[in-house]
């Protein structure tokens, strides 16, 4: 019902109303002096059509009453029979009731305890001007002229036609006989609304498509839903089509970000009840860049599913974020899956479902997501993510990536990822190596860090060429080195009655002796930081394979003994399948591979009590010791195609997130563990980091 003809209908009563009391009493002062219309039609009118045109709140009630209560005061006192009194009684409850519900009321309705609810609604229905002074008018006509008479027929009349125009059906039916606009605008008609799913969800029967306009997902409506009792346009989208029963029908959704988005284009008041219309786009298209679904069945607190928005561009790994109960709870895309849903007439509608899973909400004090523990309720809207301001990274703390197209950081422990341990996987060519020495400068950055590289490629020696490194073993006491293992050797092969005892004992010593003494050199000296061991392939000689069994087992037994007394150790292994493989690729007859593997198992379980960490680098997960990799606390992987790595993968990440493995993006790597600022996983992608051209030559990534 618009202004204009509440104005119109209101004028019109007034005039006949005055019309009707000249006939009836000759004299429109002794008319104004009755019961029945200065306290009955008069207020009717004026509060129905002016004050109250919508609905009545509980402070209108109360108005209300106050208002109907001095109207009783006009009632001579010889008319105050039993319904006089029970109109008092009526009204005292009126008013007590509303002021109450006035005061104890702080959240919307239907939040409210169940019996506020009922008294409100109550209230709203006998105490809205319609039905409070309809009861004064008939019963005050009544009163004054008696059931037989002849004034009351144009009366009753009166009343009968005010009441059945006030009506927002019929008005919508006048409104749009009359109006030229309207009849324009009904070109747009979709549909009609033909029931309420939730607080926000309408469900709309389409008309045939040849008699209306052409309609999609995600297009944006506007109708007046007349069981709300107010003149009121809704903004919605559709969020799904269907057919039944041999009928096209939609899903529409209404929220607050809708309706403001859709501010800036006019409404159209003469709109019919409950005729659903299509909204011009011009001005949505900034809501439909972050719009990007609508939450669907099946969804679990970890992990959602929606109904993608085609128009809006998605990616795996991408991060949407959903509004609910005042919390912005972020996920990540995993999966989109194509559905077609079988509908009758063998009609079909196609459409995507994605799947994402929760990161949580983002602390931005500290820099980390911390889950969140529910679900949103379905068709709850999915936004692309908010961009954040940059916070400056705490003591400690190190930025080795972004989640992909956002400033959302991802926040490494350079402390636990040492002496918790470390692995970094993924085939050749994904970004892994990049990424591992970019790292290892990065953990140069802190004085408080030796590093000592098991390099079998052959490459940090040349990409580190600007960095100062140094040799833990002089190249004179590796050959002397290799001489006693020779000897040892040598003399192992003999029969027992035959062999020098005192001969190994020394050579072991003489072994023992330069290793500790270099060791400890490389761990006082202040100005050596980084340390590069090259090793050719230790498969193809057991002097290497017993000379690093040897180096770790000294590197361990000094830490030991100086347990907090030095500075942390990161043991970095370079293709650690070489050095740490799995038992069915070394052969569990190869003893020599098998020491060397106990001795860096020995750092992996006992390592962070005495400040020594390992970060083990591997192309293939399956070729790496378990019992190695099960001891790192820390993982980041990369691409990975077997199904051997993503098995034993899916136990850090989950299956659903190690299921998106193969398809990472270069660059792009899944992170999780204790030193990520995360508690759970997440996809990450790693800077374009430019290594120093002087250092660079062609090595695999």
């Amino acid at each position: 019902m618009s202004k204009k003809y509440r104005f119109i209908l209101f004028v019109i009563s007034i005039l006949l109303l005055l019309v009707i009391s000249i006939c009836i009493n000759k004299s429109i002062l002794l008319s104004i002096s009755q019961f029945w219309f200065s306290s009955g039609i008069l207020l009717l009118i004026l509060l129905s059509l002016i004050d109250q045109p919508h609905f009545s709140k509980d402070a209108n009630i109360f108005v209300n009453a106050i208002t109907a209560s001095i109207s009783l005061l006009l009632v001579a006192p010889k008319d105050q029979d039993w319904i006089f009194w029970l109109f008092v009684l009526f009204i005292g409850y009126l008013v007590i009731s509303s002021y109450a519900l006035f005061w104890i009321r702080n959240n919307p309705l239907n939040e409210e305890l169940k019996i506020v609810q009922l008294f409100s609604r109550l209230n709203r229905i006998v105490g809205k001007p319609e039905t409070l002074f309809s009861s004064f008018f008939l019963w005050g006509a009544i009163k004054q002229f008696g059931m037989q008479s002849n004034e009351i027929i144009p009366l009753f009349w009166y009343w009968l036609i005010f009441m059945i125009l006030n009506l927002p059906q019929v008005a919508e039916i006048i409104e749009s006989f009359f109006s030229v606009h309207a009849k324009k605008t009904d070109k747009n008609i979709l549909g009609m609304i033909f029931g309420v799913q939730s607080k926000n969800t309408f469900l709309v029967k389409l008309f045939p498509v040849n008699q209306r306009p052409v309609l999609r997902l995600f297009d944006f409506v506007e109708f007046k839903y007349s069981v709300e009792e107010r003149n009121y346009v809704r903004r919605g989208m559709v969020f799904d089509i269907y057919w039944l029963n041999e009928e096209q029908w939609i899903k529409v959704l209404t929220n607050k970000e809708i309706e403001g988005m859709l501010a800036s284009i006019p409404k159209n008041e003469l709109i019919r009840y409950d005729a659903v219309y299509k909204v011009s786009e011009s001005n949505s298209t900034e809501y439909l860049k972050r719009f990007i679904g609508i939450i669907s069945e099946n969804s679990i607190i970890g992990k959602i599913r929606f109904v993608y928005n085609s128009r809006v561009k998605a990616m795996e790994g991408q991060l949407i974020e959903v509004n609910f109960n005042d919390e912005i709870v972020l996920y990540q895309i995993l999966e989109g899956t194509t559905k077609v849903e079988q509908l009758e007439n063998k009609n079909q509608f196609g459409y995507i479902m994605g799947e994402a899973i929760q990161l949580g909400t983002w602390n931005k004090e500290r820099c980390q997501f911390e889950q969140y523990g529910w679900v949103p309720p379905i068709n709850t809207p999915v936004y692309t993510v908010s961009d954040i301001e940059d916070k400056k990274l705490e003591k400690g703390e190190l930025l080795v990536g972004y989640i992909p197209d956002t400033k959302y950081p991802v926040i490494l422990n350079m402390d636990l990822a040492i002496t918790h341990h470390m692995a970094i996987l993924g085939v050749t060519g994904t970004g892994k190596s990049v990424f591992s020495r970019n790292l290892i400068r990065q953990y140069l950055t802190y004085n408080d860090t030796k590093i000592i590289i098991v390099d079998f490629t052959g490459e940090y020696t040349k990409v580190f060429s600007d960095i100062k490194t140094s040799n833990i073993i002089e190249k004179k006491d590796e050959e002397t080195i290799y001489e006693k293992f020779e000897i040892v050797n040598n003399e192992l092969e003999k029969f027992p009655n035959q062999q020098d005892k005192d001969l190994i004992k020394k050579s072991n010593g003489t072994i023992t002796t330069i290793l500790n003494n270099s060791l400890n050199t490389f761990i006082s000296d202040q100005t050596q930081m980084v340390s590069i061991i090259e090793l050719p392939d230790v498969s193809n000689s057991q002097n290497i394979l017993e000379y690093t069994k040897r180096l770790f087992k000294e590197l361990f037994k000094i830490a030991k003994e100086n347990k907090g007394k030095m500075k942390k150790i990161c043991i970095v292994l370079e293709e650690a399948h070489t050095v740490i493989p799995e038992w069915n690729f070394s052969g569990e007859s190869n003893k020599a591979t098998q020491n060397v593997l106990n001795s860096i198992a020995q750092i992996a379980l006992q390592g962070r009590k005495y400040n020594v960490g390992l970060l083990v680098i591997a192309q293939r997960t399956a070729n790496v010791s378990k019992t190695i990799l099960t001891q790192c606390n820390t993982v980041v992987s990369f691409q990975e195609y077997d199904k051997t790595s993503i098995d034993f993968l899916s136990n850090y990440f989950g299956d659903d997130m190690a299921s998106v493995l193969p398809t990472l993006k270069f660059r792009r790597a899944i992170a999780a563990g204790k030193a990520f600022k995360s508690n759970v996983p997440m996809i990450f992608e790693v800077p374009n980091i430019e290594e120093k051209k002087e250092a660079l030559t062609p090595v695999s990534t």
